[in-house]
């Protein structure tokens, strides 16, 4: 049964279905290589996810223009029956139809309620360069360049994009690199990440360094801006973000200043890549700690104690800078 070939017919048309979907249920529950062999096969011909796998992933990068790598499906599905450390999800299945009917509206449900989650979409609508941010700071300065190099290699956005990501340098610096104002800077480096967002939206590739832009953003600010802002009248009787980020800014001006200073701040902390990632992913993203263990390949244990530690060292560090800053 295990190895068992459909000859081609779809796994979710069979016609005595119950005992199929009898031993598929138990080998999921008892069977460590056959759960290995369902979740991640890609054998179409085979008892697995690969056929559903594929429907599902074009089905979302037709209507969303997102692309779901395999890996990240199979981890989200497999989490999405093995709920809670149990295979309680398959005792859902009433046998009213085929095993792979039943999973898969399951199986989608799971990775929409994913992209959501992440801010990869918004409800129901579709990406776009306007409803979509980039999340280029929360990555290495590798990932950047490699991102930039393929999809903006000879435009003339080029220069800009990889002083930004890539080089990591200052408005001032870029400005007096480039020879631009304020003005045109503003104006050059909207053009600039538009174009990129374009260009990443068009592509199979990379979607992972696009976010959505108001809930990610709403999400990020009204943590740190808020703890920030009240620390500092604490201590000083007065806001320090005008200061820092500049005069007359609107609340979105902000949120986005904000998510750049914080981006910024935790490249100058000695942190190495990866934990700087996990402290952006979790504190700038607000990525799910579950998630972002089975992301970096840890247990959920070790890395709650991880971020916790990592956030007391920024805690100490954005107070030292702030009383150097004031000073």
């Amino acid at each position: 049964m295990e190895e068992k070939n459909y000859n081609g017919f779809d796994p979710e048309r069979l016609v005595n279905f119950k005992q199929e979907a009898d031993d598929i249920i138990k080998k999921l529950k008892t069977d460590p290589e056959f759960q290995m062999k369902f979740f991640y096969g890609k054998d179409k011909e085979k008892r697995n996810i690969a056929r559903l796998r594929s429907k599902i992933i074009l089905d979302i990068k037709k209507k969303y223009q997102v692309t779901v790598s395999e890996e990240t499906f199979n981890g989200i599905v497999f989490l999405a029956l093995w709920a809670e450390g149990t295979w309680k999800t398959l005792d859902s299945y009433d046998k009213k139809s085929t095993f792979f009917a039943w999973l898969k509206p399951v199986a989608k449900n799971a990775v929409m309620k994913w992209l959501r989650d992440e801010h990869w979409i918004s409800g129901g609508r579709a990406r776009t360069v306007g409803n979509t941010r980039l999340a280029m700071r929360s990555q290495s300065q590798g990932k950047c360049k490699m991102v930039i190099d393929e999809l903006m290699g000879g435009t003339k956005h080029y220069q800009l994009l990889t002083a930004l990501y890539v080089e990591r340098m200052t408005q001032d610096e870029i400005m007096e690199k480039l020879g631009l104002n304020a003005n045109e800077f503003k104006e050059a480096k909207k053009l600039a990440e538009d174009q990129l967002k374009d260009a990443l939206l068009r592509s199979d590739k990379y979607t992972d360094v696009l976010r959505d832009r108001t809930k990610a953003v709403a999400t990020v600010s009204s943590e740190f801006v808020a703890d920030m802002a009240e620390w500092c009248k604490e201590k000083t009787g007065v806001s320090p973000l005008a200061d820092v980020f500049g005069t007359n800014l609107s609340d979105e001006e902000v949120r986005l200043k904000t998510v750049e200073f914080l981006y910024d701040f935790s490249a100058s902390m000695k942190w190495s890549e990866q934990d700087r990632y996990i402290w952006c992913q979790r504190f700038v993203e607000n990525k799910k700690p579950v998630d972002l263990a089975q992301e970096v390949g840890r247990p959920r244990d070790w890395l709650d104690t991880r971020y916790s530690r990592l956030n007391k060292k920024f805690g100490r560090a954005i107070r030292k800078w702030w009383v150097a800053y004031a000073a």
